[in-house]
């Protein structure tokens, strides 16, 4: 099989996959892609051992309050191509592989947030178009806002995979492009703060304001990570309710 006819197939999986994840059907994992990618190439064993070792990098890592994570399932089908390309076979050839898929699902984490950040554009026509009572229009928009997701991973697994031979000098040009990467660490750093103030949003701020605080003062003076103040905000409103504060 012909490196451009991977790419295509490759390059719309990983597109197709991610909205797949968007819905709730779990195909995208780094398991499955370098699988996959592996198949693709003639090596399943391959496939197999680096989206493993992927997996396991990526244990812990979750989009927390719109958070941006390192994309290892990218990088596992980058780094099974690589591999396979690679001249040095055996050991040498699976570990040069990794090294690609590490730098590439942390380059990955600035197409992320270009991805998240322009289906905001989609998010405001739809909302305009369910405020003018267009319900077609507002189906349109809703669904075109999975476009950017789509296109987030298509368009850098087909150019990658296509160019993969390039891909070194490809990864240095596009880091040297200092403007841009400032640009989307900003956005990135906002996704965040935009998640927690969403989940806010949902909270009765005027009744249990004294827990806000409360974790504000804990996070910002005590230093207590989330999965911290995760528990102490379970163990509080266990008791809350308990003593029927809730009612």
């Amino acid at each position: 099989m012909n490196t451009f006819v991977i790419a295509l197939i490759l390059g719309f999986w990983s597109g197709f996959a991610m909205v797949m994840d968007l819905s709730g059907l779990g195909i995208r994992t780094a398991l499955i892609c370098g699988v996959i990618a592996g198949l693709l190439v003639g090596d399943v064993n391959l496939g197999f051992r680096i989206g493993a070792t992927c997996t396991l990098m990526g244990i812990g890592f979750y989009t927390y309050g719109g958070a941006t994570i390192p994309d290892f399932v990218t990088g596992a089908i980058f780094g099974t191509v690589l591999a396979a390309k690679s001249t040095a076979g055996g050991a040498e050839a699976e570990a040069a592989g990794l090294t690609a898929a590490i730098a590439l699902s942390l380059m990955m984490t600035q197409l992320d947030i270009l991805g998240r950040a322009s289906t905001t554009a989609f998010q405001h026509l739809g909302d305009r178009a369910l405020a003018n009572n267009n319900i077609g229009a507002f189906k349109t928009w809703t669904l075109m806002g999975t476009l950017p997701w789509f296109l987030s991973r298509a368009l850098p697994v087909f150019l990658g995979v296509l160019f993969i031979d390039n891909l070194a000098a490809f990864t240095d040009a596009a880091n040297s492009v200092q403007w841009v990467s400032d640009g989307l660490r900003v956005v990135g750093r906002a996704l965040p703060a935009v998640g927690f103030a969403l989940l806010l949003s949902y909270m009765d701020i005027k009744k249990f304001w004294p827990f806000m605080v409360f974790g504000y003062v804990l996070f910002a003076f005590v230093h207590i990570d989330t999965i911290g103040l995760a528990l102490l905000g379970a163990a509080a409103g266990s008791l809350f309710t308990a003593k029927g504060g809730a009612k």
